[in-house]
């Protein structure tokens, strides 16, 4: 056609409108003759100076986007009517919407309510277990393919750089890198590892936080900033994602394995979407609880309820803290069919009591129980050294340095730190010490505070405070062991109780 709108392409569909325009080229309303209908046409522009190979793997991309959309039957995903070889390129011809992005709403209106996220996030969602379960995955989960449509649909666009999971052509690559959007690219795709399903869970996760927040939580100033932000893994807490938090937090986890399922991402946004009534259904494994508004935030029902079978301690953590607001706290670990899974009710002194008549505390693996007399009870690994300083109780591992202390609640966890600070200093404790960051840590809960720093040892030392049912739990670690005694951390939280 040599981009004369004005002659029909395949001799039956005209040229229009511009609808978008984007990197690789543009997309256009046009109109079918034969059917007597409007339609959408992608029109591929090819990068200068590719050699006949490349533009032939290149071709052969964009025809497999095609087919992998055909190949999904799912009311959130584009139909695809035919696709034309013109001018020695393809031309893929889909049914015409009337919709804005997401991207696009959110640029003109704002950011979105939670419940209205949680809505989108369910229909992306929806689209994404159809195509997983056909082996095919999206890799460009972003808001710019999130379509609104005037009818009240959301659609998942824009296959173009799907894979199959087997026996695909994902070693196609034409351009050496990595392909997506790299502020909602996953931290194993930034790395230049092969996607799974839990790439694109990862992506979603991005997706709903831009959809409340305004913007994807790794988006710097230019690309490779963004990337970088992606592999540190560390982004500004959600402030305005109320009981979507813990979705956003457990897809944006850096481990691929340790991420929010799909059937757990679903069960997290119908509490967020239902979290305006009085009375919500919550599962706790084969048990059916009716959890009274008020007596439960939707936050920490949809953190701790409904796991299935699989404990995420990380997801317990969250909920221990956050249910301190709420008043007496009772967190335990359920053991049912060899699988512990952790049940919490907060609130009123009823609720908390029927919560103990249902669960038992059990200890996980490896760790000893210790009973204080301060009137707590917590499970920390069974190497561990204990001593105590008056009211103080300290746990340390005598191989890495890491460890913990329990201590009444004296103030806020970041005043408590400045103070430590203060008092390490004046002690020289850690000489030539070097203070890295002394913060609040909201990702973590209302009440945490994050302490970091170096001295002459060249060790790097990071402690994290919160408070759990009137008591104060510090954390602290090497800097470099910190990322892998989270998870440790998070299992020790989970097992804190108020005797």
């Amino acid at each position: 056609m040599g981009g004369d709108r004005w002659i029909p392409l395949a001799q039956r569909y005209h040229l229009l409108s511009v609808v978008g325009r984007g990197g690789m080229g543009t997309v256009w309303r046009a109109y079918d003759e034969m059917l007597d209908r409007d339609v959408a046409v992608k029109e591929v522009r090819l990068p200068e100076g590719l050699t006949l190979g490349e533009r032939r793997v290149l071709c052969r991309r964009l025809i497999d986007e095609a087919r992998a959309t055909a190949a999904l039957r799912h009311p959130g995903v584009v139909v695809v009517h035919d696709v034309v070889i013109e001018d020695g390129r393809p031309w893929i011809i889909m049914e015409y919407l009337r919709a804005r992005s997401l991207h696009r709403v959110i640029a003109e209106d704002g950011p979105l309510s939670p419940r209205r996220a949680a809505e989108i996030g369910s229909a992306v969602l929806s689209v994404l277990r159809a195509a997983h379960s056909v082996g095919i995955l999206h890799c460009d989960v972003k808001p710019s393919n999130v379509l609104l449509c005037d009818d009240g649909r959301v659609l998942l666009a824009d296959f173009g750089l799907a894979v199959y999971l087997h026996g695909g052509r994902d070693g196609d690559t034409l351009v050496a890198g990595i392909q997506g959007s790299p502020a909602y690219l996953s931290p194993e795709r930034v790395r230049g590892e092969r996607g799974t399903e839990a790439s694109d869970m990862w992506s979603l996760g991005a997706t709903l936080y831009a959809a409340v927040e305004g913007d994807s939580p790794f988006l710097r100033c230019h690309a490779l900033a963004s990337m970088v932000a992606v592999l540190l893994g560390e982004y500004e807490p959600p402030r305005r994602a109320g009981p979507l938090t813990p979705v956003i937090e457990g897809l944006l986890r850096q481990n691929p394995e340790e991420r929010l399922s799909p059937a757990e991402t679903a069960w997290l946004l119908r509490c967020a979407r239902n979290q305006e009534r009085n009375l919500m259904p919550l599962r706790v494994g084969k048990q059916l609880w009716t959890a009274l508004r008020g007596a439960l935030s939707a936050r920490s029902a949809a953190l701790l309820l409904g796991m299935g079978a699989r404990p995420r301690v990380g997801l317990v953590t969250a909920c221990a803290v956050a249910m301190v607001a709420l008043g007496t706290v009772t967190a335990r670990w359920h053991a049912a069919h060899e699988t512990d899974t952790a049940v919490a009710m907060a609130g009123h002194d009823a609720a908390a009591q029927s919560a103990q008549e249902y669960a038992a505390v059990t200890t996980p693996a490896h760790t000893v129980r210790y009973h204080e007399s301060g009137g707590y009870s917590l499970a920390v690994p069974d190497d561990w050294k204990r001593r105590r300083h008056g009211e103080l109780v300290q746990w340390t591992d005598p191989r890495t340095r890491r460890g913990l202390t329990v201590a009444p609640v004296s103030g806020d966890p970041l005043s408590g730190l400045r103070a430590a600070e203060r008092q390490a200093v004046a002690a020289a404790e850690y000489p030539g010490y070097q203070r890295i960051r002394l913060e609040a840590a909201p990702g973590v809960a209302r009440d945490a505070a994050q302490w970091e720093f170096t001295w002459t040892d060249e060790v790097a030392m990071r402690m994290l405070r919160t408070r759990v049912a009137g008591f104060e739990l510090s954390f602290f670690a090497p800097g470099s062991q910190w990322t892998a005694s989270r998870k440790l951390f998070e299992t020790i939280l989970g097992t804190f109780h108020k005797e």
